[in-house]
């Protein structure tokens, strides 16, 4: 079976199946480590270092989907394409309401004043008297009225978007919400569905049946769909951080990123129809 191969055997034979959708995945990481490498992060607004803090977050990630693909460790990548897409509609959401940028980071001391008090004596007095200042801070960028009642949010993000849901209808990602988010959501959370590939892929041999652990009938659809966010990431938070200025050789590179892409899946599409 493909799992006894040895690893970089393994990934060259996943290369050699699917060569243009890693390599335009290549492209485009190469693209952005260069220029990333290359720009020194300026302190300056709340959407200036959420957008640097995201981007960052955003690169690892679609690194990690890549390396995981040419392993065809689908299902762990699809946990990591999960949190790209929640990424993006973040960065979307931020772009339309720069105050929002505030209360991403905000959120940070909001969270450390509820988790250090759980372990305060274990925690240095002067660490719990810096938090217990920056806790004052923040928390009021979150209190709100609600028909003469403060109310304190449980999420960064609420009231203005009650749910992860309302966040993607808000940014027009309502669809990647219903077609992407929610099952790689049954990946996360170990569902049935995590197993999918691996099922579908059983093969007899010797009368007994075999998982297909290594199944890469998904590796060209995270890739795309991971080349799609990253690209939308990257484009919103260069809007602002301007790391590259103008972006040709990016929209070039992404635009024809997206064309493949898109003519593959007609391809696929034409050719199940044609059975």
């Amino acid at each position: 079976m493909s799992e006894a191969l040895p690893e970089e055997e393994f990934r060259k034979k996943i290369h050699d199946q699917f060569p243009r959708h890693f390599e335009y995945i290549y492209h485009l990481h190469q693209f952005v480590e260069e220029v990333m490498s290359s720009c020194k992060a300026q302190a300056g607004s709340s959407t200036h270092t959420a957008y640097w803090l995201i981007l960052a977050k955003a690169f690892k990630s679609f690194d990690a989907i890549r390396r995981l693909c040419e392993i065809a460790y689908c299902e762990d990548a699809g946990v990591i394409l999960r949190s790209l897409l929640n990424l993006l509609a973040i960065t979307r959401w931020i772009s339309a309401d720069s105050k929002r940028a505030a209360k991403y980071l905000a959120w940070y001391w909001i969270e450390m004043h509820s988790n250090v008090h759980k372990y305060k004596d274990l925690i240095d007095p002067q660490f719990l008297e810096v938090i217990e200042k920056r806790y004052e801070v923040a928390r009021k960028l979150f209190e709100y009225d609600d028909n003469g009642k403060k109310r304190f949010p449980d999420k960064w993000h609420q009231p203005e978007a009650n749910t992860i849901r309302e966040m993607f209808e808000q940014v027009d990602l309502l669809q990647h919400y219903d077609e992407a988010y929610k099952p790689l959501s049954g990946i996360e959370h170990s569902d049935a569905t995590a197993y999918l590939p691996m099922i579908v892929g059983m093969e007899k041999a010797t009368g007994e049946r075999s998982l297909n652990v290594h199944n890469p009938a998904y590796v060209p659809h995270i890739l795309r769909n991971a080349f799609q966010y990253f690209a939308d990431i990257f484009e919103l938070c260069n809007q602002t951080l301007r790391i590259v200025d103008p972006a040709e050789e990016f929209d070039g590179l992404r635009k024809a990123g997206m064309t493949f892409y898109a003519e593959d899946v007609n391809d696929k599409a034409d050719r199940a129809s044609s059975h």
